[in-house]
Parts: C-alpha cells; structure tokens; sequence
C-alpha cells in the first residue's frame, strides 16, 4: 500500500512539474497587440500616426513570431514601410526591415474611424498580394459585418490562372482571412468563365 500511495505521489508530483511548465511556457508568450506595441514603439510612432497597421502570425525554425507591419507617411509626399519580426516568447525584435520609397503610390494615408471607400480596399488589396489591376477582374467588392466590425468582402483572379480573396477593414484598412488559390481543373476554369461572363453580361 505504501509503495502504491509513494507512486501515486510522485506521478502527480512530475504532473504538476508538467502542467505548471506548460502554463509558464504559454504564459510567457506576448499577445499580437503587444508585438504591435513593440514595433510602433521601435519606430517612434503611435498607432494613430501610422497605416496599413497590419501582424500576422508566423513560425520561423518552430518558433512562434509575430510579423508587424505598418505605413508612415512623410511631408513630402513620400512613405516609410516598416516590416518587424518580433518573437512571441519574449518579444524581441528579430528583424527589422524600413524601407523609404517615393514617387506614385496607390497608397494614401488613413485616419481611423472613417470609411476608407471601395476603391481603396481594392488598392489595398492588390498592393497585399502584389498584383497589379490591368492584371486582374474584379469578381465581388461588398461592405459587410464581420465579428462586429465593418469589412469590404474583395474577391478577384487572374484569368484563368488564380483567384484571390480577402477582407479590408471599412475604418483603417487592415487585411485578414487572405486567401490565394490555383485555379486548375477544366471545371474551375468553365466555372470562373461563366463567373466572369455573368459579370461582363451585368456590366460590372
């Protein structure tokens, strides 16, 4: 009896070691609005003086990373793009990318709180996948709910070859639920075909 009562104890003993490890190794781990934090703080910038404020996350050789990148815009009509790697265990910077580009852009600074417009969710979202609009038709751009927020629900391909789709934030222009897809079977070609035909036929 004493022999199964001194198992019993130490099992629940490395039990406990277990679990107390695994809720300090998930407790360790920032939040994505803490990694934005890092980022924006970084750069010397707040939330409200940047655009595009966008983080994903990622795995780089298995360990969890928060991708944080954002827009500043400078007086002279040019902007700054900054791309941030930070590590979701302790929150340290483990690439820092900032690229200052000029000239035209389809870009255009974006104040919270307003309707960034149709248009500019489609800017956005062809800038996110890094197709250019002469490239691509258009298949549904519509203002929905999503999770309680206004989006632009934006789905478009390139014939016939890819569709693409995506939500664009109504306020401040952040994407989510990106979504790139091979079109390849004759039937997803005679489908995206009729698709398209429809649209042509509706004059959209």
């Amino acid at each position: 009896m004493k022999k199964k009562i001194k198992k019993l104890s130490s099992l629940t003993l490395a039990l406990v070691f277990v679990l107390a490890f695994t809720v300090t190794a998930f407790a360790a781990d920032i939040t994505s609005d803490r990694a934005k934090e890092i980022a924006l703080g970084d750069a010397g910038f707040n939330s409200s003086q940047v655009s595009y404020l966008n983080v994903r996350t990622d795995y780089e050789n298995g360990k969890k990373v928060f991708d944080v990148s954002f827009v500043a815009f400078n007086p002279d009509g040019s902007f700054t793009e900054y791309d941030y790697e930070i590590k979701a265990a302790d929150g340290k910077i483990t690439e820092r990318d900032i690229d200052l580009e000029r000239g035209k852009t389809n870009l255009v600074p974006i104040n919270s709180g307003n309707d960034i417009g149709a248009e500019q969710a489609k800017r956005i979202a062809l800038e996110h996948f890094g197709v250019k609009a002469e490239q691509v038709k258009f298949l549904q751009v519509e203002k929905d709910y999503d999770d309680g927020r206004s989006v632009y629900e934006i789905e478009f391909c390139r014939p016939y070859s890819e569709k693409y789709s995506c939500e664009v934030a109504v306020t401040n222009g952040f994407v989510k639920d990106a979504e790139r897809e091979a079109v390849r079977g004759i039937f997803d070609k005679i489908e995206l075909f009729f698709e398209i035909l429809i649209l042509a036929i509706l004059g959209r």
